[in-house]
């Protein structure tokens, strides 16, 4: 296992999350769709690929990254063309593949924004044409389309198209999910790097989402961090010891196997002036990694683009001073959403989307607010509250 820090991993560089797994086949086995919950770097990406590349018997799964597209119709056009790729249409029985191909050589005049026009001046639409396919389908298996960045597409059509076709998206998932002969023949599973509960939540849309099977991905319990850590050291000739081991995990607090990396790729480096790694020396590592400007840079990013003027200002007033004073209380929260003209109710659907997309937690006191992190409340008091 090679230290990987901020990409998703397959196959053997892949740390086995076997509940997580388990939790979502179970799901799908069952009937569900489902949507993967989780705060981004928490390894969403990599456990849909091990779905991909391990598949159980009876299902064909398909992975599609959708953060790219910005309007409805391209959404549409990527779930089209990914059930045209050969490695797909190779699974399927003859009957399937006969309609593939009829589609596949039909000859195209024009594509644009709206679809595609054929020479016969025909055009096609991408969403009806994709729940075509989907009914046509004549498989022994089932498929698994699992979408990628499915929040923040919902958000790029509300950027640059409107709020209305970001509902038509989301209603039209509902029907495909909630129609009986496309849901006996296809199963989604939903996940990115924003919550989608906090999205729809903003556009209050909630019930488009509400038939979900939510399976949460928690971060590694202490047993399999210190398993994790070892195994990572180990295989990168990082001579790291079980008591140091220990400190590197209570430092990092929030046990997901990104953070877990990033420090031992530090410790690494520092490792060849200091054979002996000690406590101190995983300070220093900690200290370095807070120098990666690009694994960190993106949290506030996506501050700025999920919240308009006042709100980003508020949810960085409330994350800068977290990051000063180590908690805060919910009545403070309150206090400073009165100086941005916030009332109660926009205040705590701000604070739910910081807790929905990994930014604080009120684990020991619903009243309390902390950061997830240590090592990135660290990251914004050095380079966002100074």
């Amino acid at each position: 296992m090679a230290i990987t820090v901020g990409q998703a991993v397959r196959n053997k560089e892949f740390w086995d999350r076997v509940d997580e797994l388990d939790d979502i086949w179970e799901a799908i086995e069952s009937g569900s769709h489902v949507l993967i919950s989780a705060p981004r770097r928490v390894g969403k990406t990599s456990i849909m690929y091990k779905i991909l590349d391990n598949p159980r018997t009876g299902y064909i799964p398909i992975y599609i990254d959708t953060e790219s597209a910005d309007s409805e119709n391209e959404f549409w056009e990527k779930l089209f063309n990914a059930l045209l790729e050969e490695n797909f249409i190779d699974k399927l029985e003859t009957k399937a593949k006969t309609l593939w191909s009829k589609l596949k050589n039909i000859r195209i005049k024009k594509i644009s924004v709206t679809g595609v026009e054929f020479a016969d001046g025909e055009m096609l639409d991408y969403k009806e044409s994709f729940k075509k396919l989907i009914k046509d389908l004549d498989s022994d298996k089932k498929l698994i389309i699992m979408i990628d960045e499915f929040a923040q597409t919902i958000e790029n059509i509300i950027k640059y198209e409107d709020t209305k076709n970001a509902l038509s998206l989301l209603k039209a998932h509902r029907e495909l999910r909630q129609d009986i002969k496309t849901s006996n023949k296809i199963k989604f599973i939903y996940a990115g790097s924003i919550g989608l509960e906090s999205v729809v939540a903003n556009m209050s849309a909630t019930k488009y989402i509400n038939d979900l099977n939510s399976v949460k991905i928690s971060p590694l319990s202490i047993d399999e961090a210190k398993k994790f850590t070892k195994e990572l050291s180990s295989n990168n000739h990082v001579n790291i010891e079980s008591n140091e081991i220990s400190y590197l995990l209570e430092k990092v607090e929030w046990l997901i196997p990104f953070y877990i990396q990033l420090i031992v790729q530090e410790v690494k480096k520092l490792q060849r002036k200091n054979p002996i790694i000690t406590n101190e020396i995983i300070d220093e590592a900690i200290e370095k990694a807070l120098e990666h400007r690009n694994h960190f840079e993106s949290w506030q990013g996506k501050l700025k683009v999920a919240f308009e003027n006042k709100n980003y200002l508020f949810a960085k007033e409330i994350l800068n001073t977290i990051s000063q004073e180590s908690t805060m209380k919910f009545l403070e929260i309150i206090n400073i959403a009165s100086k941005h003209s916030l009332d109660e109710d926009e205040a705590k659907e701000i604070i739910h989307s910081l807790l929905y997309d990994g930014y604080i937690n009120n684990n020991d006191d619903v009243k309390i607010y902390r950061f997830n992190s240590p090592i990135l409340k660290m990251w914004w008091y050095k380079n966002v509250a100074n």
